[in-house]
């Protein structure tokens, strides 16, 4: 029953298919700490670039409404980070299954969507207490960010 392990070409496609999941595995953890920092970092500077343009006491008025955001959006990245651990255990199985990979991918992009419509929810929020000058000056920052190629997707 086992003598097939004792096989040296079954050996080495074991060995070979361990170390290939591993480096996988092992990227996607490293991807997931060092993505998420510089997600993190393109989003502060995005919002730094937005609030620059604003009196203080308005800017306090912006940051009140992403912080309301937060709690949700922070559920929502934990989620997220779930929904791609499951993906990753999904893609290493021998038998790849379609329709688990259409199930995780789709949570991926649900979860992706809903941290974007918080921060956009909370834009919108903090809009209505502007004036129109304020929100021009917002928005031709953004465009500046933009044209040098800065902009992350909101």
């Amino acid at each position: 029953m086992t003598a097939w392990l004792g096989n040296p070409r079954v050996l080495a496609t074991l060995l070979a298919v361990s170390v290939a999941a591993n480096l996988f595995l092992g990227g996607v953890l490293a991807g997931r700490f060092t993505g998420q920092a510089a997600q993190g970092l393109k989003a502060k500077g995005t919002f730094d670039v937005m609030l620059a343009t604003l009196p203080e006491e308005k800017r306090a008025l912006v940051r009140k409404e992403l912080r309301a955001a937060m709690t949700q959006v922070q559920r929502d990245i934990l989620a997220l980070q779930a929904a791609r651990a499951a993906l990753a255990e999904e893609l290493v199985k021998p038998e790849l299954e379609p329709a688990a990979l259409d199930r995780h991918f789709a949570e991926i992009r649900a979860r992706s969507a809903a941290i974007r419509a918080a921060f956009q929810q909370a834009f919108k929020r903090a809009a209505a207490s502007l004036s129109q000058e304020e929100r021009r000056a917002m928005v031709e920052a953004l465009a500046k960010r933009a044209r040098l190629g800065t902009l992350p997707e909101f």
